[in-house]
């Protein structure tokens, strides 16, 4: 009984191969230019974020500058 198990083969046609291959392609390379322009998109939010990041930095440097000043004057008074 154990032999017959081993010998066992399936076989498939041609056909049912190409549909495969088929269903393969279709899944696999679906929706990367998709993929593609969502990353180009979230790499523009980035660096639109960098440069709002940037711009905030150099405010709150100036701020603080101002208030060091504003500090500075009460003390001496």
């Amino acid at each position: 009984m154990a032999d017959d198990k081993r010998t066992q083969q399936v076989s498939l046609g041609c056909g049912t191969l190409i549909l495969i291959a088929l269903i393969v392609l279709i899944f696999s390379g679906h929706g990367t230019g998709d993929v593609e322009r969502e990353v180009h998109r979230l790499r523009s939010e980035v660096g639109e974020l960098k440069k709002a990041i940037e711009a905030q930095t150099i405010e709150i440097k100036s701020l603080q500058q101002k208030l060091d000043k504003q500090q500075g004057a009460a003390k001496d008074k």
